[in-house]
């Protein structure tokens, strides 16, 4: 479209001064005109008073013996220039005299019937005046000669003269007129010279500057136009307007790379304004929600709603918009197909210069995905990934819930372990290939045996636990069980070992078992789980055939063997007896073998008992407050001797400490803590605590908040037997954590399961993307060495690279390690 037609700049100012200077010479015109007219009318009006005063005086000298020298005279005024009529009348208004002699006898409305006099006039001196047009009447009052016609009347009379000064007041304007011109010109001349000026210096360089900006839209863009000939304002706006469009083609770019990045992004962009209606979706919301952007422009977001999120969340987003602050927080919603998908949103008020809201901007991102591999990780780490069923872990968790069942509607449980007999001959007959295969069929037999109630699970290798449902006592719980155990050893025996048989004959398949019946006076469920172990150790020690033992026939035995180690605990702590509790150290390597670190391992020697395993020892300390008093020394110990080594050393790698999950409940802990560091003067960045999920998810808020208070300090904590919690991510994500202990069950199946490996890469790349450092613990073997060198950031721990050992012989390696 053509744009309208307009003057230039030149031509407006041009007509602007034209303007300006005719309204100033009509002005000086209209001035002149009235000036050259009073000036006019005032000569008239001195004229006619003197021909008047003239004529009077020759009226009444010589009206009575010479009226026709009076007429004579007023004749021969009426030859001179604008005359129009001079009579002489007596005071009755009868013409005694006038210019033309038809008019003598006659009276004055006769002839000037518009002019009114009073007759006689009433004084000598009373003049008359009267202007119509450019004509003047004056009428002025003369004495009559004392005669017969006028001794009865009176003596006055008027002297009438009219004149046109028409010609004259015309004369005089066009002298006004031609000096006008020669004003005139000169202002004209001026416009001209401004008018050029203009043009060529403003104007044009103008026309020049708009060209140059209509071309901004143009594949070429916009370009500086030569300006050298024109005014410096205009010169400065060209200027301006150069560095104006040069920031505008940078603010462009930068927009057009951020649209594209935007547009790029996987994250959804959605833009309202404040009603809310949809003013602006990217491509990332098209692809998530299969809307494109014509189908949601001006509509409100609430069109994605699926109904699935809570009202309260709806509530929560709003105070906070409302209240200017960003809100992020999850939806449930709807896409345009109908499927339903959960999505992680982060939404933020735009303000004016006012600090009114405007807009708001929302950055979503679809969780679908997220979920579904958090979940298929959730399942790696809860299932065992040879058989399917349930692991370590995930028993653990279903055996808790089952114990506080239990406690609270008086119901009885039985916790069934057992374990293979043969396996390991067909594991040397015919290969772990083999192997694996007959503890699938072992697995699939099982869980067509079992009930939707029950839960089968895979320890380790060759042994299994069964969950089972309520029972009514423990008697029938017990018995259960031991029904239980019996048809699984008899399955084992006459239907998976004939069937397996028909391509490797196995000659005996048999199971021991292990039974716990709770809740008991049971604490939790490594205690449940430990004592199925015990009642196992004790059927396989009976070396009979498909041997079964219950934990209850062990239970005074073990109370009795708790004290002892409980008092010897106390004793040690004190300084008394001759028990001996000492901490070894196990070195943390990388994969050239150099020692970075080392972790404090408790090690405890009864009197009369002997060597205590560390979990018992522990776990009968948790029994009582003697675990805060353990811990203490624990970590006390382990500081002062690792200190004195780093004196004589200069060792500076890191110290491990495992810390129970009572000690995070002790209201003193990091108090405690932090003034056992002081005391030894251990670096707080070399010191790293070592926690189990387990213990993490027991009391997450309490162990979030002690954690955080430690790390405040510079002391890092660590994550031990990652991998076999169920929330393993979110601990990452939550707490302060600074390295992960890879559980031993993954690295030892890591040689020859493929899906060991899998979980090992998905630990070791999500730790990396928490920027935590990776201990891989239990390498026992090259083999698993080797098959752990594929990740270079590892650090290794194991009974291959080093055992557990003294201070002292954990010295000396230290002095071997730094000679070398």
């Amino acid at each position: 479209m053509q744009p309208p037609f307009r003057l230039s700049l030149a031509l407006r100012l041009a007509a602007i001064f034209l303007g300006l200077i005719l309204i100033v010479l009509a002005a000086e015109s209209w001035l002149a005109w009235r000036n050259a007219r009073e000036r006019t009318l005032a000569d008239a009006q001195e004229h006619l008073l003197g021909l008047a005063a003239t004529l009077v005086r020759a009226a009444e000298r010589r009206w009575s013996e010479r009226p026709d020298e009076v007429r004579a005279d007023i004749e021969f005024q009426a030859t001179s220039p604008g005359h129009r009529a001079t009579l002489l009348t007596d005071g009755q208004g009868r013409i005694l005299a006038a210019h033309r002699r038809d008019w003598e006898g006659l009276s004055l409305p006769d002839v000037l019937p518009n002019l009114s006099l009073p007759l006689p006039p009433p004084a000598l001196d009373a003049l008359r005046w009267q202007i119509q047009g450019d004509a003047m009447l004056l009428a002025v009052p003369w004495m009559l000669p004392e005669t017969a016609d006028t001794a009865q009347g009176t003596p006055l009379g008027w002297m009438i003269l009219s004149y046109d000064f028409h010609t004259l007041l015309a004369q005089r304007l066009a002298e006004h007129r031609r000096a006008l011109a020669w004003h005139a010109a000169l202002p004209v001349v001026v416009m001209l010279l401004l008018g050029l000026y203009i043009h060529y210096r403003g104007a044009r360089p103008l026309e020049t500057l708009t060209r140059a900006l209509r071309a901004v839209a143009s594949p070429g863009g916009y370009r500086p136009p030569e300006l050298g000939g024109a005014i410096p304002e205009v010169r400065a706006l060209g200027e301006a307007i150069a560095q104006t469009m040069a920031a505008l083609a940078r603010q462009q770019e930068r927009l057009r790379q951020l649209d594209v990045a935007i547009d790029a992004s996987p994250a959804q962009l959605i833009i309202t304004d404040t009603q809310p209606a949809i003013l602006y979706v990217n491509r990332a919301f098209t692809e998530v929600t299969g809307y494109r952007p014509d189908e949601v422009l001006g509509k409100n977001p609430r069109i994605l709603q699926s109904g699935k999120t809570p009202r309260e969340t709806y509530l929560d987003l709003w105070t906070h918009l409302k209240n200017g602050r960003r809100w992020s927080g999850e939806f449930i919603n709807r896409r345009k197909d109908g499927s339903e998908y959960a999505e992680f949103a982060t939404i933020a008020p735009v303000f004016d210069e006012a600090r009114q809201i405007t807009h708001y901007i929302a950055v979503k991102f679809d969780l679908t995905e997220q979920r579904r591999i958090t979940e298929r990780l959730s399942h790696l780490l809860t299932h065992d990934p040879l058989t399917g069923l349930a692991n370590r872990s995930l028993l653990l968790e279903r055996i808790a819930l089952r114990l506080e069942q239990g406690k609270n509607a008086g119901q009885n449980f039985a916790l069934v372990l057992f374990d293979l007999d043969g396996f390991s001959e067909v594991n040397e007959r015919y290969g772990t290939h083999t192997g694996d295969e007959l503890l699938k069929e072992i697995g699939r037999t099982l869980k067509y045996t079992l009930t939707a109630c029950d839960t089968l699970a895979r320890l380790e290798a060759d042994e299994f636990a069964v969950l089972t449902d309520a029972q009514p006592d423990a008697t029938e719980a017990g018995n259960f069980g031991w029904q239980l155990a019996r048809t699984l050893s008899h399955l084992l025996e006459q239907d998976v070992r004939t069937r397996f048989a028909e391509r490797h004959p196995i000659e005996r398949l048999t199971a021991a078992a292990g039974i716990a019946v709770f809740p008991d006076d049971f604490a939790d469920a490594e205690e449940i789980l430990a004592a199925a172990a015990l009642a196992l150790q004790q059927a396989r020690i009976s070396r009979q055939p498909a041997a079964v033992r219950v934990y209850e026939s062990l239970s005074a035995d073990l109370l009795a063997r708790r004290s002892a180690i409980e008092e010897g605990l106390r004793e040690a702590l004190a300084g008394q007896g001759s028990h001996v509790l000492e901490l070894h150290y196990q070195g943390q390597f990388d994969l050239q073998h150099r020692l970075c670190g080392a972790e404090a391992l408790l090690r405890f020697s009864h009197a009369t008992l002997g060597r205590i395993p560390p979990l018992e020892c522990i776990s009968v300390a948790e029994r009582s407050e003697l675990i805060f008093t353990l811990g203490s020394w624990i970590v006390g110990t382990a500081l002062t001797e690792a200190m004195g080594w780093r004196r004589t050393t200069g060792w500076d790698g890191t110290l491990s400490v495992n810390i129970s999950p009572f000690g995070l409940r002790d209201p003193h802990f990091a108090a405690r803590i932090l003034e056992l560091l002081q005391q030894s003067g251990h670096p707080a960045d070399r010191l790293l605590f070592e926690i189990t999920e387990s213990s993490a998810l027991d009391h997450l808020e309490e162990a979030e908040r002690v954690m955080r208070r430690v790390a405040a300090a510079g002391i890092r904590w660590s994550l031990d037997d990652f991998g076999t919690g169920f929330c393993g991510l979110h601990y990452l994500d939550r707490l302060p954590v600074a390295e992960i202990k890879i559980d031993p069950s993954f690295v030892q199946r890591a040689p020859g399961e493929a899906r060991a490996r899998h979980l090992i890469n998905a630990m070791v790349e999500a730790a990396a993307a928490f920027s935590c450092r990776v201990v891989a613990e239990g390498v026992e073997d090259e083999a698993q060495e080797r098959t752990l060198s594929a990740w270079p950031e590892l650090l290794l721990q194991g009974w291959h690279l080093a055992r557990p050992e003294p201070a002292e012989a954990f010295v000396r390696r230290l002095g071997r390690a730094i000679q070398g």
